[in-house]
């Protein structure tokens, strides 16, 4: 009879199971588990946390003022108006990913559902994936502005769910919604810098972007502390209304695009369904719902084995060779065309997306997990350690961004990055018990580097090349793949991770479960074996590590591999001329045609 892998004895965590928020769940889990009040394992979580929420809106508004203030001096108001909703924007949709882990525990008591845990980031997680590309084809055949508009207001309306939940269903289905209109939010931003800044500065502003949302997802979870400590959970998603709200209205108020932009007529349902591939959409939301279901419970909640994760991967497998066959047959009007695929430059943008947020996700995701489990630190302490790396990343990411605008060159930022990521990673790599803080400090400035010089580069290479409808496609299908690649390889990783240390404890220590290694969140790994095997702590962790180094290792491997994608890469100049529009023309009341038809 089939088992899951939590009777099997396997690490028992929820099923979208990432690793950095596991040790909040773990807090609560263990007072189910021991029969003990809820209320003080919380209280462990909000001491976790700093208790000054104005400190952190001050890093929110000086940043943004100070990106207002180089635009203002540069005379672009366009840029201005841009930078200001990004300001607000880009932080939104990056801390709405991550502030949630910080709640889990609070949510959990309220609504008495443990079990939902996973879902509480898988249904967000799921919706972003599935209409990634369907808004992508939105955005080609729509007006932008009305387009990003429609996602924020579901992003808003997702938010005000989740916050005035009074269940955990109803918070689940907040979240799917909130996912949904997220799916537009992040590849709309890039989408629309398009239209109000000329193509040699637009990696400035695009690593600004980057940089911002670097920065908010490195304080999002000292954020979510501080709402959940000092006010409520509910607080998380609360916030979103006032930041959604301004940049809606600058948006709305101010933001004018070219009329060309606009869609043509559809004159009938046939001509509706084909031109938005309908079918194809049909088709690939399913393919991604298996994917990401048998990828979050294989090994965590069921054995890979089993025949419910076989049936998903069977079922993702035959559907997604139809969405290929579909995209094939449907030409143009494809979700994702063809000929947009086969263009030299996109294609090894994929191919260096994919491999380098790979890196990108293993370093982010297992080096806290190192300092909770290996150097026994609180999930606080771990977090402030990764400011060395989230630091390096966001200046990395806005000083490539001004470097390419003046070299005119995307390509050797990318050489660049790949070689300072592969280094750092390597430096990961030898992480140990011993490990020193100048080294493991110096380490992480080092892969933050590489990752802020490449991660986005590709996206510029996509701004620089297409145009139009084009350059919402590719944008949207490079953004996907970054969101596809954690998740695929997230759950490699922690299957490899899991496998190397049951075989080093089981040839190692055979004294040891290693049932009861895995079962232990990460922050309290120390403190629990020292209570059950308290003479074999130091190999216990040596075993930990050794499991860490493996994943790390993978790290190491996919940072060497996006190499292969730089030869795809045509060097195109962000100097290059564009072709300048005829100024639309004055009707009697002195207002052009193309404001008019924003």
């Amino acid at each position: 009879m089939e088992k899951s892998t939590n009777e099997q004895g396997s690490r028992p965590t929820s099923v979208d199971a990432q690793p950095r928020s596991n040790s909040h769940v773990s807090l609560v889990q263990e007072a189910v588990e021991k029969n003990e009040p809820i209320g003080a394992e919380l209280s462990k979580v909000a001491s976790m946390t700093p208790a000054s929420p104005f400190a952190i809106f001050a890093i929110f508004t000086g940043l943004a003022f100070m990106i207002i203030c180089i635009a203002l001096v540069r005379s672009k108001l366009p840029a201005v108006l841009f930078t200001l909703l990004s300001s607000d924007n880009i932080p939104m949709f990056f801390q709405d990913r991550s502030i949630v882990a910080t709640a889990i525990p609070k949510i959990t008591s309220e609504f008495h559902s443990l079990p939902d845990v996973g879902w509480y980031g898988s249904a967000y997680l799921m919706a972003t994936c599935c209409l990634q590309l369907f808004f992508g084809k939105l955005y080609a055949e729509f007006q932008v502005k009305w387009v990003f508009l429609s996602a924020l207001v579901l992003f808003e309306v997702g938010s005000v769910i989740c916050a005035a939940a009074s269940s955990s269903v109803v918070l689940i289905v907040g979240r799917a919604v909130a996912g949904a209109g997220c799916a537009g939010l992040y590849s709309g931003a890039f989408i629309l810098i398009r239209f109000f800044i000329p193509v040699n500065e637009l990696p400035k502003y695009t690593g600004a972007l980057g940089g911002m949302g670097g920065i908010a997802q490195t304080i999002a979870p000292t954020l979510g502390g501080v709402f959940t400590d000092k006010a409520t959970w509910r607080w998380c998603f609360w916030i979103n209304l006032p930041i959604g709200g301004i940049t809606f209205l600058v948006i709305l108020s101010l933001v004018k695009i070219p009329a060309e932009s606009k869609v043509n007529k559809t004159h009938s349902l046939s001509d509706f369904i084909s031109r938005f591939d309908l079918i194809g959409t049909l088709v690939f939301i399913p393919t991604i719902i298996c994917l990401l279901l048998a990828l979050q419970w294989g090994g965590v909640k069921y054995a890979w084995g089993s025949w419910r994760i076989i049936l998903l991967l069977t079922l993702f497998s035959v559907l997604l060779v139809v969405w290929v066959a579909s995209q094939y047959l449907q030409g143009d009007k494809a979700t994702v065309p063809l000929s947009i695929i086969k263009q030299r430059s996109l294609a090894g943008g994929i191919l260096f997306v994919f491999c380098y947020f790979a890196a990108f996700f293993i370093t982010t995701y297992y080096v806290p997990i190192w300092f909770q489990a290996v150097r026994t630190v609180s999930a606080y302490t771990s977090g402030i350690n990764m400011l060395a790396a989230s630091a390096a990343m966001s200046v990395a990411v806005i000083s490539s961004g001004f470097i390419v605008s003046k070299v005119g060159y995307y390509v050797p930022s990318m050489i660049a990055s790949v070689v300072v990521l592969s280094i750092g990673s390597g430096l990961v790599y030898t992480f140990d018990r011993h490990t020193s803080t100048v080294k493991w400090a110096a380490s992480l400035v080092v892969t933050g580097l590489g990752v802020g010089l490449g991660i986005q580069q590709p996206i510029i290479a996509a701004q620089t090349i297409f145009k139009g409808p084009e350059l919402a496609i590719a944008t949207s299908v490079l953004i996907f793949l970054q969101s596809l690649s954690g998740t695929v390889f997230l759950s490699v990783a922690q299957n490899v991770f899991e496998g190397k240390v049951q075989r080093v404890i089981q040839h190692t220590l055979p004294g040891v479960d290693a049932a009861d290694v895995l079962g232990v969140g990460a922050s309290d790994l120390g403190a629990a074996m020292k209570k059950k095997y308290p003479d074999q702590v130091d190999a216990i962790l040596d075993s930990y590590n050794a499991g860490l180094q493996t994943v790390f290792l993978m790290g190491v491997v996919f940072a060497c591999v996006s190499i292969v994608a730089i030869p795809l890469m045509e060097w195109r100049s962000v100097k290059r001329k564009e072709e300048v529009a005829p100024k639309p023309a004055q009707n009697a009341e002195g207002a052009s045609d193309t404001e008019k038809a924003a």
